[in-house]
């Protein structure tokens, strides 16, 4: 066996480029390349060496992964990043973590239900967010979650809003994990449930108000909501209402409104944006200063 490459392996991680990953298989990132012209294991469309998966994520047989040392690595002091400029943090942070991802803890009060798992933020993800014009993976949806989460709680309304883990709703999941899942979550009692989802390698919104009885779908490609996710949605709520002790009688089926607002060319005014992602940034910088 032949050393080809450095990296992180991501072991809690269950899909790959929107691709579920067989029991043999992991997700890894390519962080130091050893012999970059080696082919890789499991190539795809784009990626057929080494050289080729440096800086990505990639699947990679399992036993074909094993633990290194390097006798060079010597510990060092952390070095606080600054939280008043976060995003030029972001990228000192992004070289920071390509030795070793950043393992947050799953807050169990965020999503209803606790895992033994962390969320691992790594290079790539800091890379996606500071570049503010590539997709974001799974981990930095999951902690925007948990930051809009604390905002509610400062505000006082932790009890009208509730938060689904984007994980945990994947459509690679089975209908049941699906269905259980939102059923614990919706015997929460919150008023509005936010569930950010993500279909194939784009991302969709539902927003849920429980008390008016209506889901509300953002998707910027105007794609109905996933059928599964519909049913998951339609066979949960009555079914946590019983858990709950509520009678189902005279309860409606909730009703599912996709809104049109992305048929205007106008864009999301650039000041918005660029707000949403310092506030994110701020927000991880002192996720890795507390850590």
């Amino acid at each position: 066996m032949v050393l080809v490459a450095r990296g992180t392996e991501f072991r809690s991680a269950t899909v790959c480029h929107g691709m579920q990953l067989l029991e043999d298989e992991v997700k890894v990132s390519v962080d130091e390349m050893i012999i970059p012209d080696a082919s890789v294991p499991l190539s795809t469309e784009e990626i057929f060496t080494v050289e080729q998966a440096y800086k990505s994520f990639i699947t990679w047989p399992k036993f074909l992964v094993k633990p290194v040392s390097d006798p060079s690595t010597q510990a060092q002091e952390k070095i606080p990043l600054s939280e008043d400029d976060p995003l030029s943090s972001l990228h000192l942070l992004a070289d920071i973590l390509d030795d070793k991802p950043l393992e947050v803890e799953y807050d169990a009060n965020v999503f209803g239900a606790g895992s033994e798992v962390p969320i691992y933020l790594n290079s790539q993800d800091v890379h996606e967010l500071a570049s503010g014009t590539q997709e974001l993976n799974i981990s930095i949806i999951q902690l925007w979650t948990m930051y809009m989460s604390g905002v509610t709680n400062k505000l006082g309304r932790s009890d009208d809003y509730g938060f689904i883990d984007p994980q945990s709703i994947h459509e690679s999941n089975d209908f049941e994990h699906i269905n259980m899942h939102l059923i614990r979550s919706f015997g929460r009692g919150k008023k509005i449930y936010f569930l950010p989802y993500i279909s194939g390698r784009h991302w969709q919104l539902l927003v849920m108000s429980m008390q008016d009885n209506y889901a509300l779908w953002f998707c910027s490609l105007h794609r109905p909501p996933p059928t599964q996710l519909k049913q998951a949605i339609d066979c949960s709520i009555p079914a946590s209402m019983m858990m709950g002790g509520r009678s189902i009688v005279n309860s409606r089926k909730i009703a599912w409104i996709s809104l049109k607002r992305f048929k205007t060319t106008t864009p999301v005014p650039e000041k918005s944006l660029l707000f949403i992602r310092n506030a994110a940034a701020k927000y991880i910088v002192r996720l890795y200063n507390s850590s």
